[in-house]
């Protein structure tokens, strides 16, 4: 109830509206970044695969310069493909970095995601609480009114220690609904 005697607004379906709104959003983006995360991870084995086998090769084609004897000719083949392989390698692990950065940063946006849908979560879980907790302190108070009415209205000795009882059950609803909103709950 209002100062004014008008039941009190209940705002907490448009405030579930915009939890959800929120949380579909989010959802919808998560499955989008897990497609993506898929796609990003796929393109890494090829060119870690791709690091190795030139990697083999610079390493072989290194031995087979160390052990050459013959002409200069030979020499500078085996040299010129030593050569390919560095730059290629080097080239594929530049890759293979900015794909494991990428995958990095899609993976912190997909935690920073989880942690909203857990705090959208929660929030839901205590605007419920909040609103049963309201609801019950109304019921409480309609109870309360009723037996106090009645009561009066009534010639018969009222039961003091029901109303008194009753008087502090409300009272530990409002002070418990206090504590939550202090609490942050």
């Amino acid at each position: 109830m209002t100062d004014n005697g008008a039941p009190a607004q209940d705002n907490y379906e448009a405030f579930m509206a915009r939890l959800d709104a929120a949380t579909t959003s989010l959802s919808t983006r998560a499955g989008s970044l897990d497609r993506a995360l898929a796609a990003v991870t796929l393109l890494l084995g090829p060119y870690e695969s791709a690091v190795g086998k030139w990697e083999r090769r610079r390493l072989y084609v290194s031995g087979q310069l160390a052990r050459h004897s013959g002409a200069a000719r030979s020499y500078t083949a085996l040299s010129d493909l030593h050569d390919v392989a560095v730059k290629m390698e080097a080239m594929l692990r530049g890759r293979v970095q900015r794909v494991t950065e990428k995958l990095a940063v899609m993976r912190s946006r997909r935690e920073a995601i989880d942690n909203s849908l857990l705090e959208l979560e929660l929030s839901r879980v205590k605007l419920n609480s909040s609103r049963l907790l309201a609801q019950d302190r109304e019921r409480l108070s309609s109870v309360f009114s009723a037996l106090t009415s009645s009561a009066a209205a009534t010639s018969a000795q009222p039961d003091l220690g029901l109303l008194s009882d009753l008087k502090a059950a409300r009272e530990a609803v409002v002070l418990a609904e206090a504590l939550m909103e202090v609490k942050g709950y």
